[in-house]
């Protein structure tokens, strides 16, 4: 897919067809901040509103950052609500074959989108299509 966003922790893909946008993060979120973590997400939420993109596919097969706890309230109420309003319908995590997944989609509190957990990036385009 293409790639319209990069740095040193992340790409940005964007496939217009689909409208799936995503992030695959890089080895070097091992030397990463909550501060960076934050400004990279931020960033990120930019590209999903001015998009308008309805599924979000997230490979954290190289994310090394441990965020602490208040990232993720951070997160919720920072970062989930632009989600929501930009009309995100699916978000899909993306990790490693050997890596304990749940059989189903969730739905946290507060969020408007399904989210999924994927050991296969091909399992997890057809589930964010599904959507349609």
């Amino acid at each position: 897919m293409p790639i319209i966003y990069e740095d040193q922790y992340m790409q940005i893909f964007w496939d217009e067809q689909t409208r799936l946008i995503g992030i695959d993060w890089k080895e070097a979120t091992s030397t990463m901040t909550d501060e960076n973590f934050k400004t990279e997400l931020t960033l990120f939420a930019q590209q999903v509103e001015d998009k308008k993109a309805p599924r979000i596919l997230i490979d954290v097969n190289k994310f090394r950052h441990r965020p602490n706890e208040e990232v993720g309230k951070w997160r919720m109420q920072n970062i989930s609500t632009r989600y929501n309003a930009a009309g995100v319908r699916r978000f899909a995590f993306l990790v490693s074959s050997g890596s304990p997944i749940s059989s189903g989609a969730s739905q946290s509190e507060g969020e408007q989108f399904l989210t999924q957990t994927f050991n296969d990036r091909d399992q997890a385009t057809v589930w964010l299509k599904a959507s349609d």
